[in-house]
């Protein structure tokens, strides 16, 4: 059964990388907007849209890169890195910012303490990572680095 229209507008069929490409593109727009949060979540559709597109062609996201980086790491040296955390620990630390804003169960609190900055900052380094893996250009890439130059020094 098809969902009712409004019949304002023609459906529209849209590849997945088009999706999270212009997701990134808006989610960058919103970060220089100082719309951090926002920035995160959008990003946060994007970067898991990008890492299964990865998957699909057998290869790892930036996360699933460096996670068994530290594993490898940690079994070669004996060191106690990432507080020798399983994978799956790893990950939901790694993305716990944007869980923590998309969801909220009774055993959440309902407020939350977040460098909203930070974590904008980092998911969309990891996105924008797994798009060059893809080879999708983000036009708004440039924007954001310069950004990241001027105001932190990076």
């Amino acid at each position: 059964m098809r969902t009712p229209t409004l019949g304002y507008h023609d459906d529209t069929q849209i590849e997945k990388r088009e999706i999270a490409q212009t997701q990134l593109k808006e989610a960058i727009a919103l970060f220089l907007d100082e719309k951090f949060l926002c920035a995160i979540t959008l990003t946060g559709a994007s970067e898991e849209v990008l890492a299964r597109l990865l998957n699909t062609v057998s290869e790892q996201s930036v996360v699933e890169e460096s996670v068994d980086a530290i594993l490898r790491l940690r079994e070669a040296t004996g060191l106690v890195i990432m507080e020798n955390r399983p994978k799956s620990k790893i990950f939901n630390a790694w993305n716990n910012a944007r869980n923590t804003i998309k969801h909220h169960d009774e055993k959440s609190d309902e407020t939350v303490t977040i460098n909203l900055l930070d974590e904008a900052y980092w998911i969309i380094k990891r996105a924008l990572a797994n798009a060059s893996k893809l080879g999708v250009p983000i036009s708004n890439e440039g924007d954001f680095e310069n950004w990241c130059i001027v105001e932190l020094h990076l």
